[in-house]
């Protein structure tokens, strides 16, 4: 009887905490303006690292923490990216999320795009978090799958 109660509670808080936390912006209410921040940042980005320019990002706001990433490994993260995905082109916006937030956390937005990968083709998209306030870049994803 334990057992199977154990198993139970188990399973459970498995189920409650493996549910994704975004829910998906309808199109009525997409941004335009962070889409296209996003799709500008995705751009550049793609661009310094086929051009191996591992400059700062003077166009956009970033957020301290990705600025702090990009400082300090920016240059490996690009030879890495390129040498597994070869070159990576944007093909159209996809869909917009918005991650579930509470009032400690700020609401941040997961801008999806369509891309074309030469090397790879399980991955189908790449993605801009961006905060909602200030449309400040929280980072960039490449994923197989939406959220």
């Amino acid at each position: 009887m334990r057992k199977l109660f154990c198993f139970f509670a188990i399973s459970i808080s498995v189920i409650v905490f493996s549910q994704k936390s975004y829910t998906k912006i309808s199109n009525s209410k997409i941004n335009n303006e962070r889409v296209q921040i996003s799709e500008q940042f995705i751009k550049e980005y793609l661009s310094k690292c086929e051009n191996k320019d591992f400059s700062k990002f003077n166009n956009f706001i970033l957020d301290k923490r990705l600025e702090r990433k990009l400082s300090e490994g920016f240059e490996k993260k690009c030879e890495e990216t390129l040498q597994n995905n070869g070159k990576i082109t944007i093909k159209k916006f996809n869909s917009a999320y918005l991650q579930d937030f509470t009032k400690d956390r700020d609401p941040i937005e997961y801008i999806v795009f369509d891309a074309d990968f030469e090397k790879s083709k399980d991955l189908k998209f790449i993605s801009v978090w961006i905060y909602r306030d200030q449309n400040v870049i929280s980072g960039i994803w490449i994923s197989k799958e939406k959220p």
